[in-house]
């Protein structure tokens, strides 16, 4: 894929983030007093990797799922601006997937089914769609930071399309086989999704390779930007995982810092690393 294809997918990416971030606006208003009762209804907590260690010692706040919403969306949008900005005369074969990651998080919009099936009393039809839409999201970007990290590592294949359209092949047919309970979420409005132990189990997996495979390539590249690149993976991980689970407002206090500080130690030093190659 050359520059000018590949920033040009990623200037539609800033356009579909800023118009998430209209809808975002718009639905909010709608739904914003009837929070507090679907908030009721979850049917559990929220289960993620860091979420396990705050759910015994803090009550699930009623309006954190929005505001979880609300700042993926304000991520994707920011962290695909910075993409742009930094790379967009910079050719590094790591940053598309990278990006891809960052304008996944744009569907967590997705979340807001239920409030607006509330709202408006339609079908709970809606909901099934917004489920596979949301755990789609998720796989493809988590896949996507995975691809990122193999090429980290050393890969050389050329065809950045072809991967794209694989990964999102996987993830679709993954995402469609599942049956999404629409009458079911939990407290950080997640509905429940089928297989949940199995898609818990690839997740890790997948996060575990990740971040393997950029620590491998601190030493491929003997490169001290590499490190801190690997570091800002870990940051990311740890705040998406924190961001997406929340049903407290610590935890999004947490994510928030660790999204943008992850986000800029990736794209600064990888940008510096192959700036001067």
């Amino acid at each position: 894929m050359t520059l000018s294809g590949r920033n040009r997918l990623i200037i539609l990416g800033i356009v579909w983030s800023s118009l998430t971030v209209v809808f975002l606006g718009y639905f909010s208003i709608k739904t914003f007093s009837i929070y507090p009762q679907i908030e009721m209804q979850a049917i559990n907590r929220t289960f993620g990797f860091a979420h396990t260690f705050f759910a015994p010692f803090f009550a699930p706040y009623p309006f954190a799922p929005l505001l979880s919403i609300w700042l993926s969306i304000l991520y994707s949008l920011a962290g695909i601006i910075t993409v742009y900005v930094l790379f967009e005369k910079t050719q590094a074969p790591e940053i598309l997937f990278f990006a891809n990651f960052v304008l996944s998080l744009s569907l967590e919009i997705s979340r807001m089914a239920n409030p607006l099936i509330n709202y408006y009393g339609t079908s709970l039809t809606y909901s099934v769609f917004a489920g596979k839409l949301l755990l789609f999201s998720r796989l493809f970007g988590l896949f996507s930071l995975f691809l990122a990290s193999v090429y980290a590592a050393g890969m050389e294949m050329q065809r950045y399309g072809l991967l794209l359209l694989f990964n999102g092949a996987v993830c679709f047919a993954l995402a469609s086989g599942v049956p999404i309970d629409s009458m079911s979420w939990d407290t950080a409005m997640t509905p429940q999704f089928g297989f949940s132990d199995m898609f818990f189990l690839i997740e890790a997996t997948i996060v575990i390779i990740t971040i393997l495979s950029f620590f491998i390539a601190i030493k491929n590249k003997s490169s001290k930007d590499y490190m801190y690149v690997s570091i800002g993976i870990v940051l990311v991980l740890l705040g998406r995982d924190l961001l997406l689970h929340a049903d407290t407002i610590l935890e999004i206090a947490l994510a928030v810092p660790m999204l943008a500080l992850g986000t800029w130690m990736y794209c600064s030093n990888l940008h510096q690393y192959y700036l001067w190659l």
